[in-house]
């Protein structure tokens, strides 16, 4: 590339990094025989209802644009979706349709982030969550769960110390690629920290359905209210197996929803109609599905820490929640990426190196377990042997 070019560009968006995931994917992805458990994605299809919907969508025409904020009917769909879930009020009119939950985090940020403010983001944390915020010229400061006895734990009196000050705070919770869960008792001391320190909170909560021990995770939506500087992501992506159709959506404050629509204006314009009609089929009709994967995933977890524990060296973390196994490997370099590397050609499995999460995720690899039983166990026997001759 031209040096000149590359001079001219913004040096915020020159000095990011690639992924590491995708660096390590591109290379599994041209040899034969691999196993890939580095996506944060199972191998199962998005099912024929949600198809189905699409296709009669494009059959009567619907390729026009949308509303900037959604289709009302994908909207009222979301808002009693969530109010069925956490015994709330919204409307309409607190619902936002974005095209991926990456979007959803993107216009999140771009409506409360200034340059130079500081953001705090829990870690490790998806990398798409401190990118966003540097992006916008914030100040990314990564606050590290704490890990002792095999999970993770969140210290609310020293995270309450690092928010004085703060724009804002991002959260995952369930957590990529930890597997953390926020307590109820959590949620509701960030939401009471918020309104006393004056800090924005900015929710993704994507994995909010694949939880192992209830319906769903805890939730700000169960405690938000409408003078609240919360802003809740969310996405079709993992819950109905619809990762290629980049839908989803935010709840908010009714009077921050004119801004955000702004926003998406600028952005994306709007969510197509055939992908958004695929996204009320979802909801109405999905949740028998949705339990059925869970139930699927809960099998697969069990077979994970079957397969990585007791490993001389490996620490495997408690997951109580997401499709993710996250793994200390003692001796591990903070660039794990030969490590990986080597992992396809001789065990040929791919895993997402942990430094991909941030400084906390150093000396980690996160294996996601979405493959198929048969696969799955395969590529496991494989992962084990591949520790325990290192």
């Amino acid at each position: 590339m031209d040096s000149n070019l590359v001079c001219n560009i913004s040096p915020v968006a020159g000095s990011l990094e690639e992924s590491a995931i995708r660096a390590i994917a591109n290379f599994g992805m041209s040899q034969p025989g691999v196993t890939p458990l580095w996506f944060g994605e199972s191998d199962i299809s998005t099912p024929d209802f949600i198809s189905r919907a699409a296709i009669e969508s494009l059959n009567k025409g619907e390729t026009l644009y949308t509303p900037n904020n959604g289709l009302p009917a994908l909207r009222e769909t979301l808002a009693d979706y969530q109010n069925r879930l956490f015994s709330r009020s919204f409307s309409a009119e607190n619902i936002v349709v974005t095209l991926s939950g990456t979007n959803a985090v993107m216009l999140a940020a771009q409506t409360i982030v200034k340059p130079e403010d500081r953001v705090v983001v829990l870690s490790p944390a998806y990398p798409v969550l401190t990118a966003i915020p540097r992006l916008l010229g914030a100040e990314v400061v990564e606050f590290p769960l704490s890990a002792a006895g095999g999970s993770y734990q969140l210290d609310i009196d020293a995270l309450r110390t690092v928010l004085k000050g703060a724009r804002a705070l991002i959260i995952n919770s369930p957590c990529n690629p930890t597997g953390w869960m926020a307590s109820d008792e959590q949620i509701q001391q960030l939401t009471a920290l918020s309104r006393e320190l004056g800090f924005w909170i900015i929710s993704d909560e994507v994995y909010n359905r694949h939880v192992y021990q209830q319906r769903c995770a805890p939730s700000f939506c169960s405690h938000m209210s409408e003078s609240d500087t919360i802003i809740v992501c969310n996405s079709f992506s993992k819950a109905w197996c619809m990762t290629g159709w980049r839908l989803g959506w935010l709840t908010v404050p009714k009077a921050v929803r004119p801004t955000i629509t702004k926003l998406i204006e600028f952005n994306v314009s709007c969510a197509p109609a055939f992908v958004q009609a695929a996204g009320i089929a979802a909801i109405e009709k999905g949740e028998v599905f949705l339990q059925q994967t869970v139930e699927r995933f809960r099998v697969s977890r069990e077979m994970t820490q079957r397969a990585l524990t007791g490993i001389r060296g490996v620490t495997l973390y408690e997951t109580p929640a997401t499709f993710y196994a996250f793994l200390k490997v003692e001796g591990l370099a903070d660039n794990s990426q030969p490590f990986i590397l080597d992992m396809i050609e001789t065990a040929k499995v791919g895993v997402a190196p942990g430094e991909a999460f941030g400084k906390a995720g150093r000396g980690h690899l996160r294996v996601c377990y979405g493959a198929n039983h048969d696969a799955l166990q395969n590529a496991l026997h494989r992962l084990r042997n591949f520790l325990l001759a290192r």
